[in-house]
């Protein structure tokens, strides 16, 4: 499943709003986040995603500083496609926010859920991976959240563990 730890990841967006519980309203917010990381992250979704996006260098190509290089799949294969969308919802993520706000001060999440994952194929091997992040949270959150707009920050998602995937079933 799609992990981040401590991953460098820029805040694009972040946008609260109130959902109804029956009678009650329920603060919730949603973050779209943005980062680079290496094309390998595109098995996670599907073996043969890298293939489609990357190739070999031709002799004589001059490749940019690739990330890591295990397969040598580091150069754009169809420079013309654009970047893919990817519709699936992973729900039961948790999610931790080193913000740089306050000394030490990290804003952690629960149950949340990542979908609207776009991959774009970059040379050298890296992968542009733009991602949102549903959830609920209090108005102190909320207000930490809304300074961090347009910020880089280093960020981790945790997927659900199995025993929390069936208990959800």
């Amino acid at each position: 499943m799609f992990a981040l730890t401590s991953q460098q990841t820029s805040i694009n967006s972040f946008t609260p709003r109130m959902e109804k519980h029956g009678q009650e309203n329920v603060l919730a917010g949603t973050l779209k986040c943005e980062t680079t990381m290496h094309s390998s992250v595109l098995d996670l979704f599907d073996n043969g995603f890298k293939k489609l996006l990357y190739r070999k260098p031709a002799p004589g190509e001059q490749p940019e500083l690739p990330l890591e290089t295990s397969d040598g799949l580091t150069a754009r294969k169809l420079p013309q496609l654009k970047p893919l969308s990817w519709d699936e919802d992973f729900p039961g993520y948790k999610l931790s926010i080193v913000s740089g706000l306050a000394l030490d001060e990290v804003i952690k999440l629960d149950d949340v859920e990542v979908s609207g994952f776009v991959f774009e194929a970059l040379d050298g091997g890296s992968c542009k991976v733009k991602f949102t992040a549903n959830f609920h949270q209090d108005g102190r959150t909320s207000g930490k959240l809304c300074q961090l707009i347009q910020e880089t920050v280093e960020l981790s998602l945790v997927p659900p563990s199995r025993d929390d995937l069936e208990a959800a079933a």
